[in-house]
């Protein structure tokens, strides 16, 4: 059970884990702490470098990075645009979400994007943008994050915020991933990487490289066999190892690192043989390494995972279970909860208890998955609740907001405009009116709407109906004509079989003895031919309408003992021919023909007082 790849891995690992214990990014924090005792430093630089601080602080103490946020407020307040305020709520939007207080982030967005409307910087209008949109990511609110993220893209634009516009690419690059547009996230993946090459920041340039590397591997897993995309995949996850490895003390955010060790040992995992698993297992080590000293869970627990699965692939199925067990062992005493991990760690124990036949343990581990599912599934959905509350809070306090402007310009004015007060009463009357007749007007839009879908659907519905009608229609018709055609082969047989046979018969027919010439002889027998084949014609018409399965029904009730002859003779009964008819047709004597007729009604079990005409045409 590896790490699964997601178009926003960066963002869960990035976002959602934190209380980490390291001291990796000890230089980038001493750096800024060392900035913030400068004495020539502005207000608005001081305001910037706490909300960095902040950042920097999220995954070792939030309380500290609140507190840091809390400052910068204060300084805030004696700006005099809303710059200030507009960094600090956006940094408050991230750490809320760290603290999983979905409610306090919204309305920390909305504050954001209040003050930002006061201020003409556009880094500071661009950051508020960003983690607003990031903000949509974390609700799946992946087409509005889209528009956010570009607005925020377009305020960065010039202003040397290099740092912000690669991670903004990033997660632009991220949305087109898997397939969804492999165009646009391999530019945006460009355009994150020259964007971290000019900011010479390191957290900026290593999750450059691994959107690279995300690049091309969702571009080898639409064809596998474009072997040369996953090397090139392979090769910015080591960039992005080494990088990790060289500037540690700079990196602010190891859980990057992490992640991008386990999806290469996953890689190795995947789609090389086994003589490469000890490159899987020395970034599979990397990666639990970084977890167990930051407290990644998630990374901790896949890590086992893939281990217990080189492990199936051994066919060692005690040490696959021994494996995993060890893992939630190791995870059991962290606050973090991890009910679709866990799930899915269960889910692989069963399968390999049921492959060591273990039934007993197979069906506990299935009660531990369906345990945990069920945790996942409350957790989903209490997020949901507080996701649709938040919303509904933030809309709420949009709405207290602008009803409050309208009071205060309302109280502001009605010493003055107290005389015009019963027109105001009437202009809002109207408004009302207005907007009434609008949603009456919208709401017969969407009726009329509803009923041309419903129109179309029938439409469509019976359009099909028809169609349907006319393919079955075309198909009878095929087959009748297919019948006729066969019926039209058989006589045309019958009548070649005959011409064959005068043909065969004809020297003995044209005698010497005869009185009459040759010529006459053979004019004569031609023109009794004709006169047969008129007959024939005649008969013809009925004898298309025979069944193709006729031949088959007398062939069973004979049970499969009628000759070719007798088949003939059977058809030209069929036709209605005569007996003198079909010895003339056939050459022989009458009498021959009673004795096929007496024949056949004995093959075909006939009693004496059946008439073989009659039965003949029962068939049909």
């Amino acid at each position: 059970m590896h790490l699964p790849v997601k178009p926003f891995i960066i963002v869960i690992i990035l976002l959602f884990v934190c209380t980490g214990k390291g001291s990796a990014q000890a230089i980038y924090i001493d750096s800024l702490k060392q900035l913030l005792t400068q004495q020539n430093l502005s207000k608005g630089d001081e305001v910037i470098a706490l909300c960095q601080l902040a950042h920097a602080n999220f995954e070792q103490d939030l309380s500290l990075s609140f507190r840091l946020v809390d400052k910068a407020l204060a300084i805030g307040e004696t700006l005099d645009d809303g710059k200030g305020k507009a960094l600090a709520f956006g940094t408050l939007i991230h750490l809320y979400v760290q603290r999983q207080e979905i409610q306090r982030a919204y309305e920390s967005r909305d504050s954001a994007l209040y003050y930002a409307d006061r201020t003409e910087d556009r880094i500071a209008k661009g950051f508020v943008w960003f983690r607003s949109g990031w903000l949509d990511i974390i609700d799946d609110e992946n087409d509005q994050s889209i528009r956010k993220l570009l607005q925020a893209l377009n305020y960065f634009k010039g202003q040397g915020a290099d740092a912000y516009e690669s991670l903004v690419c990033h997660y632009l690059a991220s949305f087109y991933g898997y397939g969804n547009d492999a165009a646009k996230q391999e530019r945006y993946a460009r355009m994150c990487y020259e964007s971290a090459l000019k900011s010479k920041q390191v957290d900026a340039l290593n999750t450059a490289y691994y959107t690279l590397g995300q690049s091309y591997y969702d571009r080898f897993k639409l064809d596998t066999t474009t072997r040369y995309l996953l090397d090139s995949a392979l090769a910015f996850n080591k960039k992005s190892l080494n990088l990790s490895a060289r500037q540690a003390g700079r990196l602010i955010v190891q859980s990057n690192t992490a992640a991008v060790a386990l999806n290469t040992a996953n890689s190795y995992f995947q789609y090389f043989p086994d003589t490469y698993r000890d490159s899987a297992e020395k970034y599979i080590d990397v990666a639990m390494d970084i977890a167990g000293r930051t407290n990644l869970q998630e990374v901790l627990l896949n890590g086992y995972g893939l281990r217990s699965e080189y492990a199936v692939r051994d066919g060692d199925f005690n040490r696959a279970e021994r494996i995993l067990l060890q893992g939630l062992a190791n995870t059991e005493a962290t606050v973090v909860k991890m009910p679709v991990t866990k799930a899915r760690i269960f889910q692989a124990l069963s399968r390999i208890a049921e492959n060591k036949g273990d039934r007993a343990a197979a069906l506990h581990y299935l009660k531990q998955y369906i345990q945990f599912n069920k945790e996942a599934f409350n957790e989903e959905k209490l997020h949901s609740i507080q996701k649709i509350e938040a919303q509904y809070q933030s809309v709420k306090k949009e709405q207290e907001i602008a009803y409050l402007q309208q009071q205060a310009a309302f109280n502001k004015k009605r010493n003055i405009l107290y005389v015009c007060l019963g027109f105001t009463g009437i202009a809002l009357l109207l408004l009302l009116l207005s907007s009434y007749n609008y949603k009456l007007k919208a709401s017969i839009r969407r009726q009329k709407l509803i009923d041309k879908e419903k129109q179309e659907a029938e439409l469509r519905a019976r359009l099909k109906e028809a169609e349907m009608l006319q393919l079955h229609a075309e198909q009878s018709l095929l087959k009748e004509r297919q019948e006729r055609l066969e019926k039209e082969v058989l006589a045309g047989s019958l009548q070649i079989s005959e011409k064959n046979e005068l043909l065969e018969l004809l020297p003995t027919k044209v005698g010497r003895q005869s009185n009459l010439s040759i010529d006459e002889q053979i004019k004569r027998i031609v023109k009794q031919q004709k006169r047969m084949d008129k007959d024939f014609d005649e008969h013809k018409t009925g004898f298309f309408e025979v069944s193709p399965a006729f031949v088959e029904r007398l062939q069973e009730k004979a049970k499969h003992t009628l000759t070719r002859l007798d088949l003939k003779y059977c058809a030209y009964i069929l036709m209605g021919l005569p007996n003198k008819e079909i010895s003339l047709r056939l050459n022989i004597e009458p009498k021959s023909i009673r004795m096929a007729r007496y024949r056949i009604k004995q093959k075909l079990g006939l009693d004496k007082d059946q008439h073989l005409d009659h039965f003949i045409r029962s068939q049909q």
